[in-house]
This record gives C-alpha cells, sequence and structure tokens, in this order.
C-alpha cells in the first residue's frame, strides 16, 4: 500500500512541472479594458478610486513621474509637455507636505463607459476635508483609469484661482 502512495506522489510530482510548462506556453489573456458598464464597472470605480489615491496619497512615497500615469495628460497617449512639465515640477517641490495629504472617495458616478464624475474629500493630517475639494472626473485612457487633468487643475486653483487662467490649465479646461 504504502508503495503504490510513493509511486503516485511520484507521479504527481513529475507531471506537476510538466503541467506547470504547459500552462505558461499557453498565450497570455489580454487585460481586459475596465469600461464604466456592465461587469466590468465595479472593477472599473476600483482603479478610479486608486488612480485619485496615486496621486493625491502622499504616503505612498510615489514619485511624480509614477502619478503622472494616472493623471490624465500627464502620461499616456495625450500628454500636455507644459502641463506634465508642470506637474512633475509641483510634486517634487512639495512632496514634504503632500505626505501628509491623502484622499477620500466618496462616489463614483459613470456618466459614460470612459467617463466618471468623482465625489472626493482631501485628508489633511488625517482629517477629512469634506466640502474642500472640487467635484471631480475621471476618463479611460487606453486601458487605464486617470484623474482628469482639469480636476487637478481645480485642486491647484483652491490655493491660486489665477492657475484657471494661465497656461497649461487654461489648455487643458478647453480640452487639450
Amino acid at each position: 500500500m504504502k508503495k503504490k502512495f510513493a509511486i503516485a506522489v511520484i507521479a504527481a510530482l513529475g507531471v506537476a512541472p510538466f503541467a506547470m510548462g504547459v500552462a505558461s506556453a499557453a498565450p497570455a489573456k489580454k487585460a481586459a479594458i475596465l469600461v464604466c458598464a456592465g461587469k466590468t464597472k465595479p472593477k472599473a470605480i476600483k482603479a478610479i478610486g486608486t488612480a485619485y489615491n496615486n496621486i493625491l496619497n502622499g504616503s505612498l512615497g510615489l514619485t511624480g513621474e509614477q502619478k503622472s500615469e494616472f493623471l490624465q495628460y500627464a502620461g499616456g497617449k495625450k500628454v500636455n509637455q507644459a502641463f506634465r512639465d508642470a506637474f512633475l515640477a509641483s510634486s517634487l517641490k512639495n512632496t514634504a507636505a503632500a505626505s501628509t495629504t491623502s484622499v477620500a472617495v466618496n462616489r463614483v458616478k459613470c456618466t459614460g463607459k470612459k467617463t466618471a464624475d468623482v465625489d472626493f474629500d482631501l485628508v489633511l493630517g488625517g482629517t477629512a476635508a469634506a466640502g474642500l475639494a472640487p467635484p471631480g472626473s475621471a476618463v479611460l485612457d487606453g486601458k487605464v483609469w486617470k484623474m482628469t487633468g482639469i480636476t487637478l487643475c481645480d485642486l491647484q486653483a483652491l490655493g491660486d484661482p489665477s492657475v484657471l487662467e494661465n497656461e497649461p490649465c487654461l489648455t487643458i479646461s478647453t480640452g487639450g
């Protein structure tokens, strides 16, 4: 009986690496595009929350480069170089202040398959600053959900309203 069990275990161990090799040789599935509709809607909403968190949660320690991949016009297919440069410079300059800031995404409302409105609060020093953050939005850029450029411009305008009247936010507010 022990001999049969040992043979079965050896056979199983001998087949396992082969089976794993066959499985890894199969073509990989393409990552699904998480549109804000149907079966992928919950995952899209989660990805939108992740994008906001990656940009606004300074305790994550992400660099401006890493954050830019979650910000419309700062990374991906359609980049506004002036906007990207300003964002990277601001991220570097404000690293210390950002370390005590995070975000609470309260609600995401899909407004289309590739767009969403985002209600969020900035969390400053561990306390939610309810009502401080302007209404936000998100957009699907390729396969990545991103905070819209205008949302970032609106956040910057909290400290300096003239930001919206000057470049690069002036161009961003008109969709470019």
